[in-house]
């Protein structure tokens, strides 16, 4: 199996474990606020991922220039992107806040061309676009929401921003050593790193609380499931294009509409304009899926 399918699997399961991972997310809102919910995820997780790069361990690891590299992913991706996309799950649940993550491959497209020098085919711009606009068609008609308010648009705005940085960092830092677990395991000791130091600064409703048992097990399951969409990201970071790979990524909207109109029927309502809007996400995986195979 070539690089470029082997990149197309692993982004689409990455993009199902994501939507998954956000249905839990809108679920927890009880187990704790949105950086209790992504330390606890963190910290649990955490000895896996160091079990995991202990028994694939290569002396060619320790390479400064990309655990430096692989620290500053781990600031934006799992840190700051994480923590936006929790609270923007929390305040505005998951049918705006996923498809508004759709934006992501526009801003990684563009940075991975102006700075990694991709040169994505015209198959690739047409799917970007088509799930750019997609993620659009899909916040029409928002009164259908009770809880949209435009100022918690910053929520995935800003989610948006960090995970882009962390995907072109990503790449990057992959480019420099390709060892996908083991640069998730630094990722993981900065973002706790990063989050810790953050709470020191934030009002004490949004500082983590570990007091409550039962949001160590929810959130240390969700954390489990983004672990492992966590490692299929960097596996198909390892072998496709940035971007191939985070327009799939950002298909996750489709598996979290579906998923949310079953399992958050009474959180949430999904409209006509959801359903167009995942038309053109789907056009543009289908799109990719032409160009890699």
């Amino acid at each position: 199996m070539e690089y470029g399918q082997l990149a197309v699997i692993f982004g689409l399961i990455t993009a199902l474990l994501t939507a998954f991972f956000q249905i839990v997310v809108r679920k927890g809102k009880d187990f704790g606020n949105a950086l209790t919910g992504v330390l606890i995820g963190l910290i649990v997780n955490f000895p896996i991922m160091v079990a995991l790069s202990y028994f694939t361990w290569q002396p060619e690891w320790f390479h400064a220039k990309a655990i430096m590299i692989f620290a500053a992913t781990g600031i934006f991706g799992p840190g700051l992107g994480r923590f936006f996309l929790f609270m923007s799950l929390h305040k505005i649940g998951v049918a705006i806040t996923s498809p508004l993550l759709s934006c992501t491959p526009l801003f990684s497209a563009a940075l991975a061309f102006g700075l990694l020098g991709e040169r994505p085919d015209i198959y690739i711009w047409i799917a970007t676009f088509a799930v750019f606009f997609g993620c659009l068609v899909i916040t029409f008609k928002r009164e259908d929401f009770p809880d949209w308010k435009p100022r918690y648009l910053w929520l995935p705005i800003l989610a948006v921003l960090s995970f882009s940085v962390g995907n072109v960092l990503r790449k990057h830092s992959l480019n420099v050593l390709p060892a996908p677990i083991f640069g998730g395991t630094i990722t993981y000791i900065s973002a706790m790193s990063s989050l810790l130091l953050l709470s020191i600064f934030l009002p004490s409703n949004m500082k983590p609380n570990f007091k409550l048992r039962k949001g160590w097990a929810f959130w240390g399951f969700c954390g489990f499931i983004n672990m492992l969409a966590f490692i299929c990201r960097w596996i198909a970071t390892k072998y496709g294009d940035l971007t191939v790979v985070i327009p799939l990524f950002a298909s996750s909207s489709i598996f979290a509409l579906f998923l949310s109109s079953f399992l958050l029927r009474d959180l949430e309502k999904v409209t006509k304009w959801s359903y167009i809007g995942t038309i053109l996400i789907v056009l543009g995986v289908v799109l990719i899926g032409i160009s890699s195979f």
